[in-house]
Formats: structure tokens, C-alpha cells, sequence
């Protein structure tokens, strides 16, 4: 697995080649990669687990669940809370999003070249009432780089 420990931080440095060479690994294990479409598509790019599962469903939640605690870990996305749904039943409070870090790897490997493509195909995606509501819940604000990377606030106007 690609996992990316802090102790290589200075060898990273001093060899940017294998440093790019672990993000490109890291970014295109198979389970790893179909959550980053599932993001890129998603029209906040943030969503809940149960929305990235349903976006992948040759895979395991388990799988999932496991390759999203490495994105975590490796500082491409972050959890992104929203306490207000905790009360509201049926709402996820927990989502995923890209960190600034994932917007610029993303656009440096142009993975941002395929958001219109990934945004149409998850228009398109058939979706039940529960992923609906999921995907029209209430959720907490990336940060404003992350949320200019995707150009989301060019789309509320």
C-alpha cells in the first residue's frame, strides 16, 4: 500500500521523483482512485460515506471505509463535521472533502481536467431516496481554496 509516513518527509524533499511517484501510487490504487471520481463529481464535493459507497458499489464498505481512512491519513482529504445534522434523523453529520493539499495534488496530476465529466456522470447516477436526502443535506463549508479549486462558488450565483 501506498501509505505516506511522516518520517520520509526529508527524503520526499531531497527526491521530488519519488515523491511524485508515491502520490501517483497513492492516488491510483483502484479503491483509492473511484473515491476521488465519486468527489470530483459530487456537485459540493463533499460527501457522506454512505453517498461515496453508493457511488462504488463493486467494492465493500469495509474496503471503502479503509481506503478513505488512507486519503485521511495522507492529508488529501479530510472529515469535515456538521454537528447540526447529529440531531436530525436520517442526516449524515460526517463528510469527506478534499484538504487544500488534495486540490493542488489534484491539479497537478490534472485530475481537474475530468470534474464536467465526473459532475455529468453523477448527475446522471441513478440514486435512492436515502442518497438523495444524503446528497441534499445540510453540510459545513471547505475551506474558500478548496472551494475555489472546484469553482463551487461560481455555481451558487
Amino acid at each position: 500500500m501506498a501509505e505516506i509516513s511522516p518520517d520520509s518527509n526529508a527524503d520526499r524533499e531531497e527526491n521530488p521523483l519519488e515523491r511524485q511517484r508515491e502520490l501517483m501510487a497513492l492516488l491510483s490504487q483502484e479503491t483509492r482512485h473511484s473515491i476521488i471520481q465519486a468527489l470530483l463529481g459530487h456537485p459540493a464535493a463533499l460527501a457522506s460515506a454512505d453517498e461515496i459507497n453508493h457511488l462504488i458499489p463493486s467494492k465493500s464498505k469495509k474496503t471503502v471505509d479503509e481506503q478513505l481512512a488512507v486519503l485521511v491519513d495522507a492529508e488529501i482529504l479530510a472529515i469535515y463535521d456538521y454537528p447540526p445534522n447529529k440531531q436530525q434523523r436520517g442526516l449524515p453529520w460526517k463528510f469527506y472533502g478534499f484538504t487544500e493539499y488534495g486540490a493542488d495534488i489534484l491539479g497537478d496530476f490534472n485530475y481537474l481536467k475530468g470534474v464536467p465529466m465526473a459532475r455529468a456522470v453523477h448527475q446522471k447516477t441513478r440514486k435512492p431516496e436515502k442518497i438523495e436526502r444524503h446528497e441534499t443535506a445540510p453540510r459545513p463549508p471547505l475551506p474558500a481554496s478548496v472551494r475555489a479549486t472546484f469553482r463551487l462558488d461560481e455555481e451558487a450565483d
